[in-house]
């Protein structure tokens, strides 16, 4: 069985900083949140992904962006590059997966991430979030309203969603549904 390396609460404290670090590498929630969680997995001895497959993530999750290819009328990207790498760690598998074991994944993610952000922000989507935590929405789709909103996000949700994320799969390796 892996062991972690790191303590629960240093593990998610590094997700926050890689994900504020990340935002302004890499711009995007999709891609910042889940390499904040990937990274910080690795670096606290939990590996969700190999290190050689991060580049074949990385395209898939940019597109999460924005909810959904800067579009704002999709999931937020956090939420779904965090719902990803719980996914990810989950590990379920093709030639075991039953009924079972896919809706306890799915309640994982439901009950564990999604509640949080109804609790904070009352929807999964991005507009809406940008709304509850700016006071307004822009259209990421035009440059001039996305530098916009780069030049002031801050992070938007990326470092919260990856914190949170982050502490749903310690909280399920904690229980063993996780093995690494």
């Amino acid at each position: 069985m892996v062991k972690l390396t790191k303590t629960k609460d240093e593990i998610i404290k590094r997700a926050n900083e890689l994900a504020i670090e990340y935002e302004t590498k890499y711009k995007g929630c999709g891609q910042c949140t889940f390499m904040a969680i990937v990274d910080a997995m690795r670096w606290g001895g939990l590996e969700i992904i190999p290190k050689d497959m991060e580049d074949r993530f990385f395209p898939g999750v940019c597109v999460l962006t924005g909810g959904v290819g800067l579009s704002g009328e999709g999931t937020c990207g956090a939420v779904a590059s965090g719902t990803l790498a719980i996914g990810l760690a989950l590990g379920l598998r093709r030639e075991s997966i039953n009924e079972n074991l896919f809706r306890q994944s799915c309640a994982i993610v439901r009950d564990a991430l999604l509640d949080r952000y109804y609790q904070k922000y009352h929807s999964l989507l991005c507009k809406d979030i940008q709304r509850k935590f700016f006071g307004k929405a822009w259209d990421l789709t035009r440059d001039e309203m996305s530098a916009e909103f780069l030049g002031i996000s801050k992070g938007c949700v990326i470092s919260e969603g990856a914190m949170w994320a982050t502490e749903v799969i310690l909280d399920e390796f904690d229980k063993g549904n996780v093995k690494g």
